[in-house]
């Protein structure tokens, strides 16, 4: 029987490449598949328990389901750190999936988490409202440049233009500012417009349902500055496979790059790793917290004043990632040891 130690498969969309490797590292089968062979490839092939490694690309979350019915272990791999395995090599697929197998091997390497359908779902939710937002705002300003071209400036700013949109593109036409051929061509762009806030508003609802199905949700609403739609994107982040609440915020790249030679330590701007969109998101709720302690008043919680001690004496844009830092690590106490936030 063949020592199968990790089968690493190179994804795509119809043809598949699979590379095993044994516990020397040395390569034991080599096969292409078509993409209705291989589940069933796979599990005839190989024994119970075999882990299997991909990279973290699309599709990847719907094969490891796949393999995980079947009593197989999934390992998931960024793809900068498969490509140190593979520099040296030609670009190919075969090589392509030995590269990955070796760095299975790697026991320093951190795998990526493998999403259930729950998980996917509230992903794409997400993904969603983010280009749904990022269209409105994109047809906001050429429907406000357009209009400046015609001498009309709407003193307003994007979300307040886009709630008004269609009134805005009448009030135009009827001060005969814009021709008829411009004024319908805006129109509709208008009404596009007012349509994606419709489908904003639909998807924050959606958003809002699911955590009320989701008790970690719950608790992660309870820490100031992380409303329903931060919840919902940090109650499906692997906590559990972080041993501190450092290493977490880490991950999301809110930590300041480091450059350490001679045992001199050099610290720059943050790291910008990881998962853009939930540091953006953490990022948003901090702007709100330092935002409300530039106020006379704001509430008497040890978050606040120390983010109103650290705007004074650091500015506002890097209090906010700070206070970010500290709300990814509130995220990880409160989620880890399930307890809401006691102010």
């Amino acid at each position: 029987m063949e020592d199968y130690k990790i089968v690493a498969i190179d994804l795509a969309k119809t043809i598949f490449h699979i590379c095993a490797i044994n516990s020397q590292g040395e390569r034991t089968l080599q096969k292409k598949l078509h993409r209705v062979e291989l589940l069933g490839f796979i599990s005839t092939t190989f024994p119970k328990g075999t882990t299997i490694a991909m990279e973290a690309c699309a599709g990847c979350h719907y094969w490891g389901q796949q393999f995980e019915k079947f009593s197989f272990k999934v390992l998931l791999l960024k793809t900068k750190d498969v490509q140190v395995y593979a520099k040296s090599r030609q670009k190919n697929d075969n090589n392509d999936a030995l590269a990955i197998a070796k760095a299975a091997m790697d026991p320093e390497l951190k795998s990526v988490h493998l999403k259930t359908i729950a998980e996917q779902t509230i992903c794409f939710l997400h993904k969603t409202r983010y280009n749904t937002i990022a269209n409105r705002v994109q047809k906001s300003n050429s429907i406000m440049s357009s209009l400046m071209e015609f001498g009309v400036v709407t003193k307003v700013g994007k979300t307040a233009f886009a709630k008004n949109a269609v009134g805005y593109v009448h009030q135009a036409f009827d001060a005969k500012a814009i021709p008829k051929e411009v004024y319908v061509l805006l129109l509709k762009e208008a009404n596009e417009i007012t349509e994606l806030f419709a489908k904003e508003a639909l998807l924050d609802s959606q958003i809002k349902a699911q955590n009320k199905q989701s008790s970690r949700a719950k608790l992660l609403e309870t820490i100031p500055g992380i409303g329903a739609i931060n919840a919902s994107i940090l109650s499906i982040q692997p906590l559990e496979s972080y041993q501190k609440t450092k290493n977490f915020s880490a991950s999301l790249g809110l930590v300041p790059k480091q450059y350490t030679t001679g045992g001199k330590v050099q610290l720059g701007g943050i790291t910008k790793q990881g998962n853009r969109y939930v540091r953006t998101m953490l990022i948003q709720g901090a702007r709100s917290i330092v935002m409300r302690t530039c106020k006379d008043t704001f509430p008497d919680d040890a978050i606040f004043m120390w983010a109103n001690k650290l705007y004074l004496r650091k500015g506002f844009n890097v209090a906010c990632v700070a206070v970010a830092n500290k709300l990814a690590r509130l995220a990880y106490a409160c989620g880890t040891k399930n307890k809401s936030y006691a102010a």
